[in-house]
């Protein structure tokens, strides 16, 4: 049945998008992206921003004031809760994430992991944050996860390094389980993007029997993306778990 003309979704809809921001945010998000539109600015952005702070100059408020706001609901889950309110009153959910990769240090992987899980017990029982989500470079070296993707052989280290990788994406996937909270796995570079697929199918078959708690992520935008989309479902099928799809379908 064809849906009415006025119940269709319409992206250039700015009175719908745009209900719950004022003039003032709105002006200030113009001339924000106005900025970051500009090529010259976003390369000599970053080497400069990290510079002051290196030094010491203080402009993290500002950072945080204008970049930061337009971007993140907080540096921590209690900052959050602000955005969580704002966007819930326009009937747009949060998705709560710790978006925290890069990094090559066990504790800080240790600490990222349980920081996953405490927006998971966040989002246990409040339909405001309907989903969560986590990327695999937060709880695992970038080095690593390249090695794997490329075939190369992991010596002992590498090996009990990366079981520790798939430990830490199980204990997050289990507290999605245990609290019935769905929770997305990020996709990334397409250089490790192999070994992220295939913790991913992994974890869901641990942990999408009954119903789809773990959820991989697809680029359409790539080219072999829709055939890695169906040789999945038939090893979901043939396996006897359900297949969790976040399709995306443009890079920003």
């Amino acid at each position: 049945m064809e849906s009415s003309p006025g119940s269709r979704l319409n992206f250039e809809n700015t009175e719908i998008a745009f209900r719950n921001k004022s003039n003032s945010e709105l002006n200030k998000a113009y001339w924000l992206f106005k900025i970051i539109g500009s090529n010259f600015l976003t390369q000599i952005g970053p080497p400069i921003t990290n510079f002051f702070l290196k030094i010491g100059l203080p402009i993290k408020g500002m950072i945080k004031a204008t970049i930061f706001k337009q971007f993140c609901g907080g540096e921590t889950i209690q900052e959050c809760e602000a955005a969580i309110a704002q966007l819930h009153k326009g009937g747009v959910g949060t998705i709560l994430d710790y978006s925290v990769e890069g990094e090559d240090e066990e504790e800080v992987f240790d600490f990222t992991c349980a920081e996953i899980i405490r927006t998971i017990e966040r989002a246990d029982g409040d339909n405001r944050i309907p989903i969560t989500v986590f990327k695999v470079t937060g709880i695992g070296r970038f080095a690593l996860l390249e090695k794997l993707d490329a075939k190369q052989d992991l010596n002992d280290t590498e090996t009990a390094e990366f079981e520790r990788v798939k430990a830490r994406c199980q204990k997050i996937c289990a507290a999605a389980a245990a609290k019935n909270v769905p929770v997305m796995i990020d996709a990334e570079e397409t250089w490790i993007q192999d070994t992220i697929d295939a913790l991913a199918l992994d974890m869901m078959r641990l942990f999408n029997k009954e119903q789809v708690i773990v959820y991989n992520t697809y680029q359409m935008y790539r080219h072999d993306k829709l055939a890695d989309m169906q040789a999945d479902h038939l090893i979901a099928k043939e396996s006897g778990f359900l297949l969790g799809v976040k399709m995306v379908r443009g890079a920003y």
